[in-house]
């Protein structure tokens, strides 16, 4: 059972988030970008990961491009 990206709600550091590795920022940039540790962004993605059902990266791009969330 697919869950539908439609129900996911993200937050606004999220989104912020989302669009730095959709422009294909690295964790360490993304971090530096946001003032946040690198291991709060590698928690963050994880959790992208997770609510949007995206196994790898890849996909939560795909995700983030198709679904317009970015």
């Amino acid at each position: 059972n697919k869950r539908s990206v439609e129900q996911v709600w993200l937050t606004p550091r999220e989104k912020i988030l989302l669009q730095h590795i959709v422009n294909g920022y690295t964790n360490p940039e993304i971090a530096e970008q946001m003032l946040l540790a690198v291991d709060t962004i590698n928690n963050y993605r994880k959790k992208l990961l997770c609510k949007l059902n995206a196994r790898n990266t890849a996909v939560l791009v795909r995700i983030a491009l198709e679904q317009k969330l970015v």
